[in-house]
């Protein structure tokens, strides 16, 4: 049974990015992607582990080991994630279709119960090292559809993977427009662009983790290097901006760890010098993968380089964002109930077009529009203590934990800009993962 749970966890790290899912309830019509119900693989995978841990937590005498301790101290993230649920909970009683807010309760104590999961089973069930491996597999495997899609300009034909029918001509599809003619932005096995690069971001971090601290200084590694280009050039295919900006902005910090650290010795895993023949092999590999794109590419990266004021990505997600502050000021304390905010805007603009009814591209402004600002604020304060704890842990004495905080915070900064950490299966498992693990990791091991 052990052996069989931690394949299934292995497994449904793999399968994170996969959108396998079938409708089982739709709560408007005509259908929107935001007032339905799904169940995905990655649930039913999900729901096999929340079962093992219950038999674990049974034969070990602890009903899943939970400290009820925690409300003993208010520096405990857990607290302030329990009010949050308790918040959100009572959010309902505000909602127009309760069905929907009940549908989106259970999702966020999945999620919840994923992120205890991880902390549970940590160094029982599964070694943060194999982790790792399977999501940089995953990572390859999603970066190779992710390539044959932009050289194909369409799907490959994945459905059983959740993969979307893609068409640069298909309403929905996100394409973005170069010398007049449009491109088709790379999904993998994703709903979206964005969440792929997200998926990629992370796979990259993992290689970077497994490159510097599991692979030993007197091996070459030269196909991690090819592991690598593959990996980044799937990025690069998504041309989601804030994800790629956010990498190149933690890549240059992490590259400058050698270079301003004045107690390296103890800083670095291996001697400094080993550590700057490793950097100086990545930082060849980047600067060739982007070189090498760029010189295929350039037209279509000159245009999403070139950001206007004026274009839809901006003018969206300033509407939205008026619309969030305005509900929330006329419904500040509980919001208009967890998953009410598209409902809400299908109300007040109820002629506009379809495609105009998406949740505001802002998670903190949609926590606060859909459980008020009582509910936002919980939340800022699990999300404050998980870090505080961090570096009250680690006192940031080593190069990883330098890295794992400017993981999560780029995933913080993520959310400023997009909903589909909070609001898509894949982006929110992505999510907590992250939280978990930086919830309970100061040390390589």
């Amino acid at each position: 049974m052990e052996k069989l749970e931690t394949w299934a966890f292995y497994l449904l790290v793999f399968s994170i990015p996969f959108e396998t899912r079938v409708i089982v309830v739709k709560w408007t019509q005509p259908f929107n992607e935001w007032t339905a119900g799904y169940v995905y693989g990655t649930d039913i995978l999900l729901a096999a582990l929340f079962v093992f841990w219950l038999m674990r937590s049974l034969k070990a005498a602890k009903i899943f080991n939970f400290q009820f301790s925690i409300f003993k101290r208010f520096s405990n993230p857990n607290l302030w994630l329990a009010a949050f649920f308790l918040v959100s909970a009572l959010s309902i009683f505000n909602s127009h279709i309760v069905g929907l807010s009940l549908y989106q309760l259970l999702k966020l104590a999945e999620f919840i119960g994923f992120y205890f999961y991880l902390r549970s089973a940590f160094g029982k069930v599964y070694e943060f090292r194999k982790a790792l491996a399977v999501i940089i597999a995953s990572g390859v495997f999603q970066a190779a559809v992710a390539i044959a899609q932009h050289l194909k300009q369409g799907n490959l034909g994945l459905r059983l993977l959740g993969e979307s029918p893609l068409s640069v001509d298909a309403t929905g599809v996100a394409v973005f427009i170069s010398n007049g003619v449009k491109y088709l932005r790379a999904y993998g096995t994703t709903p979206h662009p964005n969440v792929l690069a997200a998926w990629l971001f992370l796979a990259i971090f993992a290689f970077y983790f497994w490159y510097f601290y599991y692979l030993k200084f007197g091996r070459k590694g030269f196909w991690w290097i090819g592991v690598y280009a593959v990996l980044l050039f799937g990025l690069f295919s998504t041309f989601s901006r804030t994800i790629i900006a956010l990498w190149a902005l933690g890549a240059v910090v992490r590259t400058s760890f050698p270079l301003f650290k004045g107690d390296s010795d103890n800083f670095f895993p291996e001697s400094v010098r080993a550590v700057k023949s490793r950097l100086a092999a990545v930082a060849i590999a980047t600067l060739a993968v982007i070189g090498l794109f760029s010189a295929i590419y350039w037209p279509q990266v000159w245009s999403r380089i070139h950001i206007s004021a004026g274009e839809e990505a901006v003018t969206q997600r300033i509407f939205y964002n008026k619309i969030a502050e305005s509900v929330t000021t006329a419904n500040p304390v509980l919001g208009v109930g967890i998953g009410q905010f598209v409902p809400q805007l299908m109300d007040k603009l109820r002629h506009w077009p379809a495609y105009i009814y998406q949740p505001v591209h802002n998670v903190y402004l949609l926590i606060a529009s859909e459980t008020g600002l009582v509910g936002l604020a919980l939340f800022l304060l699990f999300l404050f203590f998980i870090f505080y704890g961090f570096v009250r842990r680690t006192q940031m004495h080593k190069a990883y934990q330098c890295s794992f905080l400017i993981l999560a915070f780029s995933f913080l900064l993520m959310s400023l800009f997009d909903h589909f950490l909070w609001t898509l299966q894949q982006g929110s498992l992505i999510f907590w993962m992250v939280l978990a693990l930086i919830s309970l990791k100061s040390s390589p091991g």
